[in-house]
């Protein structure tokens, strides 16, 4: 689970949704990890991490375009 969590991520950067599923299988393979006493967790820590990051890159891309469409057409988006 940890190791899928770390894929997805990485996947994220080319498909951005996928990096949504990257988080969710960070927490479950944390949870997992602790209860089990397994190991990976480093893994699921650095899927988690690249997942977050990249669920803000996206949305600040998205705020970003937002604005500049909304100026394109003389809209005031942020008011």
């Amino acid at each position: 689970m940890a190791l899928a969590a770390f894929a997805l991520s990485v996947l994220g950067t080319l498909v951005p949704p996928a990096a949504l599923g990257g988080v969710v299988c960070g927490h479950l393979a944390r949870r997992q990890i602790r209860q089990r006493q397994e190991s990976g967790d480093s893994w699921a820590l650095a899927g988690l991490i690249l997942g977050y990051l990249l669920i803000l890159l996206s949305l600040a891309g998205l705020l970003l375009f937002g604005g500049f469409v909304a100026t394109m057409f003389g809209i005031m988006a942020f008011m």
